[in-house]
């Protein structure tokens, strides 16, 4: 188990990242800021989990966010305020989920852990935190509750897939000892 020193650093350099990505469109560094946040959350992550064991979480969790946000932008869920994007996403927002890619084993593996847990506490936190975004005014619920409800449902899917991810990579890596 980790210590709960190594999991503090972990959870205040996500906060820190997540922090400068979602104020990124709003602050007078709008392009640095995000940068930023991904080389601090990449050093600890780097630090305590080596780069090799990262890139799957990281790659994982980076396509799904393009992809599941892509999604309710298309279908009119979320609207983003003006931003440099891809598919009506903002790299920001990318360069949030690398950050929770980088970082879910560390800070969410007590969710990862049991199906329940992982239904339950990545779609109320993903609403959660896109609804945080939302009161900071970087995006809005185009459809009110219905956005929230996709934005959960989208994150119940993110959860469902990452939890996959982890224990197939713990299979892969018990079989290799």
């Amino acid at each position: 188990m980790k210590s709960k020193f190594a999991y503090l650093i972990h959870f205040v350099a996500f906060q820190v990242a997540w922090f400068f990505c979602v104020l990124a469109p709003l602050s007078p560094l709008p392009k640095t800021l995000p940068i930023i946040g991904v080389a601090l959350c990449l050093l600890v992550a780097i630090r305590s989990q080596g780069l090799f064991r990262l890139l799957p979480f990281l790659v994982a969790s980076t396509l799904m966010g393009l992809a599941g946000d892509a999604l309710l932008v298309y279908f009119g869920f979320l609207t983003f305020t003006e931003y440099p994007s891809i598919l009506g996403v903002p790299y920001w927002m990318l360069l949030l989920w690398l950050n929770f890619g980088l970082m879910l084993r560390p800070l969410f593996i007590w969710f990862l852990e049991r199906r329940w847990r992982c239904l339950l506490g990545f779609s109320l936190g993903g609403a959660l935190a896109y609804f945080s975004g939302q009161k900071l005014g970087v995006l809005t619920f185009s459809q009110g509750w219905y956005s929230a409800w996709a934005v959960a449902c989208e994150w119940t899917i993110a959860g469902i897939l990452m939890r996959y991810l982890h224990l197939s990579y713990e299979q892969t890596a018990s079989n290799r000892r």
